[in-house]
């Protein structure tokens, strides 16, 4: 069996940071729009922001390491 190497991990635990971070985008801002109460849906829009402004940090470290 052959062992991963390290740009074999960080390419995995990359992909995976960028595809729970889109989810956790797509979740904030459906629960942004779905609540009621103005204080929620600005705490989720929050959220949501702070989500992509973490999937740019992630892409900008993949394209560090050249990560296909």
């Amino acid at each position: 069996m052959r062992r991963l190497n390290q740009k074999d991990l960080m390419n995995n635990a990359f992909k995976t940071a960028v595809e729970r971070e889109e989810r956790y985008t797509a979740k904030y801002f459906y629960w942004s729009k779905k609540v009621r109460d103005k204080d929620l849906t600005a705490l989720f829009g929050d959220f949501a922001v702070a989500s992509r402004s973490r999937i740019a940090k992630i892409k900008k470290e993949i394209n560090k390491y050249n990560i296909k």
